[in-house]
């Protein structure tokens, strides 16, 4: 907690008015972040690629929950335990797609690195602090 700062951003994806399916975000994974929780209205569209990167699958959460995504920060403190995924969002149908998304991200000058606890035989060093 003392090593992160947090970040709330309302985002709108407006729908393309026809039975076409249009990109309200590119994929990406969360790159400077440790976590993000989204909340978003009943509008679908966040999909979320299979580790293997094979599949895209729905993100379909039910109602009045969240979604918590793994960030690359959050990958790294792990020493790779913990995935971070590649998402996207793809908005169809007549109806805006909106969603708060409250984002934790690494506090300036902090070196992201795993703890002792997470490097071992079988769990050597990943990524350089």
């Amino acid at each position: 907690m003392d090593v992160t700062d947090y970040l709330v951003r309302f985002q709108k994806y407006d729908a393309p008015k026809s039975n076409e399916t249009k990109l309200g975000l590119d994929s990406h994974t969360d790159k400077k972040i440790v976590v993000t929780i989204l909340y978003g209205n009943e509008v679908k569209g966040l999909e979320v690629l299979t580790k293997d990167g094979k599949y895209w699958i729905n993100a379909e959460p039910s109602k009045n929950s969240f979604i918590v995504m793994i960030g690359e920060s959050f990958h790294a403190w792990t020493n790779g335990r913990l995935h971070a995924p590649y998402h996207r969002v793809m908005v169809t149908g007549d109806e805006a797609r909106l969603s708060v998304g409250l984002f934790s991200v690494p506090k300036s000058g902090y070196i992201m690195k795993a703890p002792d606890e997470m490097v071992d035989e079988d769990h050597p060093i990943l990524l350089k602090p």
